[in-house]
């Protein structure tokens, strides 16, 4: 999906690139939940990249996302996000504590 065209003239008007990042997320999982590879050893979570606007390298100079999609409740959780310039994958403690949320989410949810 092209950034360009996603944005809107709300989103234009973002203040940040947090802001359009954010809603670029959204829109995308809201499209399509199931659009992100299920990261092995994380109780389902799933997997995603995005181009960093403010950069314009694409999506290998972008943004990882991790999220977790509870199908049976229709709840999108968005979890971790990474700027691949700066860290390429979670750390092993990082990915400890997204297994430890995975399992309170899905306590609360009923899952």
């Amino acid at each position: 999906m092209n950034l360009g065209r996603l944005l809107d003239g709300s989103l234009r008007k973002a203040k940040s690139t947090s802001d359009v990042v954010l809603s670029y997320i959204q829109a995308n999982l809201l499209e399509n939940p199931e659009r992100g590879q299920i990261v092995p050893g994380l109780g389902g979570i799933r997997k995603a990249r995005i181009s960093n606007p403010g950069r314009g390298k694409g999506k290998r100079g972008g943004f990882r996302y991790l999220y977790l999609y509870l199908e049976t409740r229709d709840h999108i959780h968005l979890l971790f996000l990474l700027d691949k310039n700066e860290q390429e994958d979670a750390t092993e403690h990082e990915r400890r504590e997204l297994r430890a949320m995975v399992a309170q989410i899905k306590r609360q949810a009923g899952a």
